[in-house]
């Protein structure tokens, strides 16, 4: 979709500010009014506070945040983006073919090289998109667009309403950031950045939940290096952690998108491979033998390291922990049989 910006305003966020503030009453019917609009500004904040403090992650708050001005500013699309982090968010409220129209549009334009404090034009879709930097971090700066049909883009209004979110918005989504951060480290392993063990656990039974309805085909590997405890003995742990972050690098680079890779131990992973079948997981992990054996790691006289696998299919009449039980007991066979392989 092409996106046609013809300039609607040129009058900045800063401009308008200055004139809203630069205005004085004349007389006890302005003063009056003035105070009214005072009191009705500090209800709409306290609104905006009071529905943000109810929320934790961003997309819940770009939601709240949209639920609110709704009555303020009528709007078709809210979105937000930090660049830092490479996350974005919106809230649409359009349906069917025109909201992915809006959310094209929204995508192309989070783009830092489109100035911000900026009122443009979507001819294709026939409405107005706003965009404001929330901080004072230059092209990259956290940003909000707001997709609208409003033609009161230049009312004392309008940009009172953005005054106050410029103000008030940055903190609470400033918050939400640090929680979405908190929350994730508390669900990946903090050396090589996989899930943990409590992550996998949750997937397994929404995969198997879902081979159950479905009838899809699901597999399941538990993987042991193979002498890494000499590498702890004999370069350190130091070194050991480092052979950790290789390893699962490797493996990283092998697996697909969908598939699941955790760390559940110390030299100990786990892989979920959904929509699988036998003899493609034979395949795939027998290449995450070979990778593993390539990287040409170990301790000075001691065998190279490796990795063993069990491998499993999920079978009907299986539950979750006679299934992991199983892939267990054939990693123990692909130890017993002489290591850096695959047992079924």
């Amino acid at each position: 979709m092409g996106i046609l910006v013809n300039p609607r305003s040129t009058m900045t966020k800063k401009q308008a500010q200055t004139v809203l503030l630069s205005r004085k009453p004349s007389n006890l019917v302005e003063e009056l009014d003035l105070y009214r609009r005072k009191n009705a500004r500090l209800s709409r904040i306290y609104d905006l506070h009071r529905l943000l403090s109810e929320k934790l992650d961003l997309g819940s708050m770009i939601e709240a945040f949209s639920v609110w001005m709704t009555p303020h500013f009528s709007h078709d699309l809210v979105a937000y983006c930090h660049f830092k982090s490479g996350r974005m968010y919106l809230s649409c409220s359009c349906h069917g073919p025109y909201r992915t129209h809006l959310t094209d549009a929204a995508q192309r334009l989070m783009d830092p090289n489109i100035d911000t404090d900026y009122v443009g034009w979507l001819e294709d879709i026939d409405r107005y998109f706003h965009i404001m930097a929330l901080n004072e971090e230059g092209p990259e700066s956290d940003r909000l667009l707001i997709i609208h049909h409003n033609k009161e883009v230049e009312s004392d209004a309008f940009f009172m309403l953005l005054q106050d979110i410029i103000q008030e918005l940055p903190g609470p989504l400033e918050r939400a950031l640090v929680y979405e951060d908190l929350y994730d480290q508390a669900r990946r392993d903090a050396l090589t950045g996989l899930v943990n063990r409590r992550v996998f656990k949750e997937r397994i039974e929404q995969e198997v939940s879902n081979a159950q309805r479905y009838g899809h085909p699901l597999a399941l590997a538990c993987l042991d290096l193979d002498h890494f405890k000499a590498v702890n003995d004999k370069l350190g742990h130091a070194e050991g952690d480092a052979v950790l972050c290789k390893v699962s690098q490797a493996i990283s680079g092998i697996v697909r998108d969908s598939d699941l890779l955790a760390r559940v131990g110390g030299d100990e992973f786990a892989l979920l491979l959904p929509n699988t079948h036998e003899e493609r997981a034979k395949v795939l992990t027998q290449r995450l033998c070979d990778e593993v054996t390539s990287l040409n790691l170990g301790a000075p006289g001691s065998p190279s390291l490796g990795v063993s696998i069990g491998l499993s299919c999920w079978r009907s009449e299986l539950s979750t922990e006679l299934w992991m039980e199983e892939a267990d007991a054939a990693l123990y066979r692909a130890k017993a049989g002489g290591r850096s392989q695959v047992a079924v």
